[in-house]
Formats: structure tokens, C-alpha cells, sequence
């Protein structure tokens, strides 16, 4: 569907930053993933609410400690940051997002138990360098 011009540029309103890509990615590593958590929860909120089930900061953060339905809302956490990122890139005409794929691996391999423990080492601080450096590029390229 065709978004009206001055409809696309509200919906391009960010209140993202810039950061370093290697510093999330060591922060993510040396707190065990709780900046990360803080931090792209945060992220949520500085996205504009498209949707009507786009959620704040609050919301993202709050049902990440909610035991057992934390298993499912990782997912939703982090998938839908990603398709906030990548409406981003879209409204920007920027080419190539952040695979959707390679998080929703991510997530799904890091439910398993055993399996877990040798993914999440690898696969996490790769995907938070994705994230970062997507956000990157939507701080770059404000119109």
C-alpha cells in the first residue's frame, strides 16, 4: 500500500543513535546479553508506533521476566524489532535489512537445550551486530 508523503515522514521520525557496532556487540558478551536486553528494549520506544500492537520500552522489557512466556516473547522482542528496522529501511530506500532469518535461527536454536550452548556464543553477538548496524544506517540516513 502507498503511504501519503507527509504520513512517511512522521513514520521516519526516529529518536535512534548512533553506537559503535564493536561496542555493543562487547557489551552484549561481557554483560551476558542484559545490555543488549536494556539497550534494544529501550529501542522499541524509539521507533514511531505504526502499528496498533507496537509496544514501549516498558512492555519489551517487562515480559522478557515474565518466567516460561519469557520463551515466547523473545521471539516477538526480537523479530519485531527487526521488521521496525527493516520498515525503516524501506521508508528510507535502503537496500539489504537485517535478515529476519538469521534472528528468528538465532532464537530458535537458542531454546534448545545443549544446543543452546553452542550456538548462542556465536549466533548472539552476530546478531546484535546486525541490529546495531542497522540502526546505524537508519541514524545516517535521516531525511
Amino acid at each position: 500500500s502507498k503511504i501519503k508523503s507527509e504520513d512517511k515522514k512522521q513514520f521516519m521520525r526516529t529518536a535512534l543513535k548512533d553506537f559503535p557496532v564493536a561496542g555493543a556487540v562487547l557489551l552484549h558478551i561481557f554483560t551476558l546479553g542484559l545490555f543488549s536486553l536494556i539497550y534494544y528494549g529501550i529501542a522499541h520506544s524509539k521507533f514511531p508506533k505504526i502499528k496498533q500492537n507496537d509496544f514501549s520500552a516498558g512492555r519489551a522489557i517487562g515480559f522478557m521476566f515474565i518466567p516460561f512466556f519469557n520463551l515466547y516473547w523473545q521471539f516477538v522482542f526480537w523479530l519485531r524489532l527487526v521488521d521496525r528496522i527493516n520498515l525503516q529501511f524501506k521508508l528510507r530506500n535502503i537496500k539489504h535489512g537485517v535478515p529476519r532469518g538469521l534472528i528468528l535461527t538465532t532464537r530458535i536454536l537458542g531454546v534448545i537445550p545443549y544446543l543452546n550452548l553452542l550456538t548462542l556464543p556465536i549466533l548472539s553477538p552476530i546478531c546484535i551486530g546486525v541490529i546495531q548496524n542497522g540502526i546505524n544506517k537508519i541514524v545516517h540516513n535521516r531525511e
